[in-house]
């Protein structure tokens, strides 16, 4: 497994070239983030880390809005994968307030599902032809993000299956599926061919990986067997001492 640092949470007032600094003199290599809008991508393509994933839609939502609108960000989007060197894009379903929050649509959820439908498929004739792999991410609605459709991994499995293409996966975030459904283990060991990327951050309160009610390193050996791709540390600090390299130590001490 390859491990990357979601730069939008962890530390988010630092100043971004330090941190990347910090982060390279650790032994991490990888970063990702939210919105490419407000990044300094030149300082981040000259920092000596590299891009694993970013969200190719903060604007458009994919259960309102049509193809057009949304594959315009995407093209977007996409352009800027290759400037980083990116090869994986995540995907929302929906568009986010500021305080995580979906706002409410009169659109039932057949028509959502009809519409997500139609705009993966479309993004998904411009992926096989970039060679470029999107992750389409459920959240979890109790806690953090109200009002968003895919709140649950087995509705964003039949899509995925739906969609049929290797270039449509599921980003799953093990904080988020534990609010909502639990069974990670065993999620993992049974759908790993569908899954492409991984998020974690301990429950409940979205911290690291040791603190909090999940054994994150069981999960993460039980994950090794069945998983190779990378895996994401999205979670907001809340140790005083925390430094990166206290992360790396923690994943090396893992008798993988």
């Amino acid at each position: 497994m390859q491990y990357s640092l979601c730069i939008d949470s962890l530390y988010p007032k630092e100043d971004l070239e330090k941190k990347l600094t910090k982060i390279k003199r650790s032994e991490f290599k990888f970063i990702e983030f939210w919105d490419w809008r407000n990044k300094d991508l030149d300082l981040i393509i000259n920092s000596g880390l590299r891009v694993s994933n970013f969200n190719g839609n903060r604007i458009t939502s994919l259960v309102l809005d049509s193809e057009d609108k949304v594959l315009r960000e995407i093209h977007s989007s996409m352009e800027i994968a290759k400037k980083l060197d990116c090869h994986q894009i995540m995907l929302l379903s929906d568009t986010l307030k500021s305080d995580g929050s979906v706002e409410l649509s009169t659109r039932n959820e057949e028509e959502k599902r009809l519409i997500l439908g139609k705009n993966l498929r479309a993004i998904v004739k411009i992926a096989e032809r970039e060679r470029i792999l999107f992750l389409l991410e459920p959240l979890n609605t109790i806690k953090d993000h109200q009002n968003y459709f895919l709140d649950s991994f087995s509705l964003t499995l039949d899509i995925v299956k739906e969609i049929s293409s290797e270039y449509l996966k599921i980003l799953y975030d093990i904080y988020h599926m534990q609010i909502m459904e639990g069974n990670i283990v065993e999620t993992i060991q049974k759908y790993y061919p569908f899954i492409g990327y991984v998020h974690l951050a301990n429950v409940p309160y979205r911290g690291e990986p040791w603190l909090g009610e999940l054994d994150y390193k069981f999960i993460l050996k039980e994950l090794d067997k069945v998983y190779s791709g990378f895996v994401g540390f999205e979670f907001f600090i809340r140790e005083r001492d925390f430094s990166y390299e206290k992360l790396w130590r923690w994943i090396q001490s893992i008798n993988f």
